[in-house]
């Protein structure tokens, strides 16, 4: 599935099967191998900055048009600068990495950047963005499966005065791969999807009416293709601008996770949704964070696999509470 599809209804739900957490170490795990590389920790944002709206940084942001992919899928990073600049994209592969927290894949650019435009309100208050590929990536097969984050770093003329020089913002997708594995590691990012306000208060929870708080009800509907902005229920965090909610819910367990050495994998909450067999090659499955929207597939699919005699752990709160419709 790639970043158009889009989530939209309110319900209710609930998953409470748990079983136990197998913590047998896999030999020769990819993940130890992979977490043996240098580290670094320039994957972090120095320059982060939000507008008058604390939503969104219009100098420069992003979006993927996949939320995952496997080796030999390509992914296309939509890039909007504003005013015109060219940019760095720096990818890294977030993990344990002896500390750092993330390794640098490769860097790209500078590229020519320029403003994309706001999308138009569709039906049921969609915001849906339409911009020009600024890069296409190709994923590589000794690409470990995992969080990737493209910083994007703008590189304004010297006597441009409406920018800093060096802003920075996040584009994140996932890198999944069809291996057996210990635990399956499920980004919660249809949740991240929700409750993002780009480009102003136009998250699940927005009815575009005052005082904006919280509203719940039919009318609204969210779009994977705009950057991630800041989150209905977050504070002023822009040092994870563009990451969705991984940063701020689910990296701590990964980083801990990976510096145990556990065999691990990633995966989207959309691949639940769409690879049940995905789900049958872990011994358990992990959900983390904020894993609150769930559309009755994944429900369903999750559920067989318990069924099947595959663990099921939750590490978050708010966990399996919205049923969503994900349409193409």
């Amino acid at each position: 599935m790639k970043r158009r599809d889009f989530l939209i209804g309110t319900g209710v739900g609930g998953l409470v099967a748990l079983g136990s957490v197998p913590t047998a170490l896999a030999a020769g795990s990819r993940v130890r191998e992979e977490n043996a590389k240098p580290g670094t920790r320039d994957w972090l944002l120095k320059n982060a900055r939000v507008d008058a709206s604390k939503i969104r940084c219009p100098w420069i942001e992003g979006y993927c048009s996949r939320t995952s992919a496997a080796a030999g899928d390509k992914v296309e990073i939509k890039v909007s600068t504003n005013p015109a600049a060219k940019f760095t994209l720096d990818l890294y592969r977030l993990g344990y990495y002896g500390g750092e927290g993330g390794r640098l894949i490769e860097r790209f650019g500078p590229l020519a950047g320029s403003p994309q435009p706001d999308p138009p309100t569709g039906d049921v208050r969609l915001r849906e963005c339409q911009w020009e590929t600024a890069l296409t990536l190709t994923v590589s097969a000794d690409w470990t499966s995992g969080v990737y984050l493209g910083k994007l770093t703008a590189q304004p003329a010297a006597k441009n005065t409406e920018q800093r020089e060096g802003t920075e913002s996040y584009v994140v997708f996932i890198v999944r791969d069809d291996r057996q594995c210990d635990f399956l590691f499920q980004c919660s990012d249809t949740t991240w999807a929700a409750y993002n306000r780009w480009p102003d208060l136009w998250s699940l929870y927005d009815d575009g009416t005052p005082p904006h708080n919280w509203y719940t009800g039919p009318g609204v509907s969210v779009s994977f293709d705009r950057p991630y902005g800041r989150y209905r229920q977050i504070f002023d965090a822009p040092l994870s601008q563009g990451s969705g909610e991984f940063l701020l819910w689910e990296f701590p367990l990964a980083y801990w996770m990976e510096q145990q050495g556990l065999d691990v994998s990633y995966i989207s909450n959309l691949d639940t949704h769409a690879r049940p067999e995905r789900l049958l090659k872990a011994r358990a499955l992990i959900s983390v964070g904020h894993d609150e929207y769930w559309s009755l597939a994944m429900y369903d699919n999750f559920k067989r696999a318990i069924e099947a005699g595959v663990h099921a752990a939750f590490f978050g709160g708010n966990s399996v509470d919205g049923v969503l419709d994900i349409r193409a």
